[in-house]
């Protein structure tokens, strides 16, 4: 391949395991870096590092000269679309052949707040020029490490706003997987994915599954919706991010997020992760 992969979110859940399978298999890889990133495990791997701020618009351009094919995933802050669109009119300046966005479940639905600032980045990318791919997973299993652990480990218990509904979780490493085959292959230009994991699981299911695995009584414990969004803005988080995220929960309350479909399978040639092989590779996150 002439020209090189940009990285932008390169140190991300499924940012890390995609650099290290790109740069493992000798692709020609740089990665943008904030001034705070720590940025050894990706130097250790033969990788060109540029920093570069998303909202600096000219910087990201700067950074994709030779670059070939982007692939970007943006944190979920207020101005995500902002952001993302830097990204994209940078590519689009900068003469980049192909962009890969990790989007959104259900992106094209538009049903709540986080699909639609999806698919209004999807929508300018359609618009801008460079080939682009759409990765729309449902919620990660890393989540529960990120943003769960601690409860886990500490009152043996999690939780979620969820009530019975359930989510067809999937491993940030088999969406990494993914994006390695749509970035070295071709005819995965113009494509929407739908990415899920193989089994839709309630909170009473993962609960199971993490007694068993661990070898600990953990329990869900069903929050209601509006001690949830207080417990958000307790912990400082924006406004419109808790709006949003209390609008995907209602969406997985309602059963919305259960599709189980072999996206990953049909296009990487390997299943999934279970969530319980997923617990068993994480199992020191949710012990004391």
């Amino acid at each position: 391949m002439s020209g090189s992969i940009l990285l932008v979110g390169a140190t991300g859940n499924v940012g890390m395991p995609l650099a290290t399978m790109l740069a493992k298999e000798g692709y020609r890889v740089k990665a943008t870096v904030r001034a705070s990133t720590n940025v050894e495990l990706l130097q250790e791997l033969g990788i060109e590092t540029i920093q570069a701020d998303l909202h600096d618009f000219f910087g990201m351009m700067n950074a994709m000269d030779g670059v070939r094919k982007v692939f970007f995933t943006v944190p979920l802050v207020p101005n995500v679309v902002r952001l993302s669109k830097n990204i994209v009119q940078a590519a689009s300046e900068a003469g980049v052949e192909h962009l890969v966005k990790v989007s959104g479940g259900g992106a094209n639905l538009e049903r709540t707040k986080l699909q639609r600032w999806h698919r209004e980045i999807e929508r300018e990318m359609e618009q801008a020029g460079p080939k682009y791919t759409f990765l729309r997973p449902n919620s990660f299993m890393q989540n529960f490490v990120n943003f769960n652990a601690g409860t886990i480990r500490d009152h043996a218990s999690f939780y979620l706003p969820i009530g019975d509904g359930k989510i067809s979780f999937i491993d940030a490493r088999d969406i990494a997987l993914t994006a390695y085959h749509i970035l070295t292959e071709e005819g995965h230009e113009g494509m929407a994915y739908e990415l899920s994991g193989p089994e839709a699981l309630s909170g009473k299911d993962v609960a199971s599954i993490l007694t068993r695995t661990i070898r600990k009584e953990i329990k869900y414990i069903d929050v209601p919706e509006q001690e949830a969004r207080r417990a958000m803005l307790e912990a400082n988080m924006p406004d419109s991010i808790a709006d949003a995220m209390m609008e995907m929960y209602h969406n997985n309350k309602l059963g919305y997020t259960a599709h189980v479909n072999n996206t990953v399978y049909n296009i990487t040639g390997e299943q999934p992760h279970t969530f319980q092989s997923f617990v068993e590779d994480s199992k020191s996150s949710f012990l004391s």
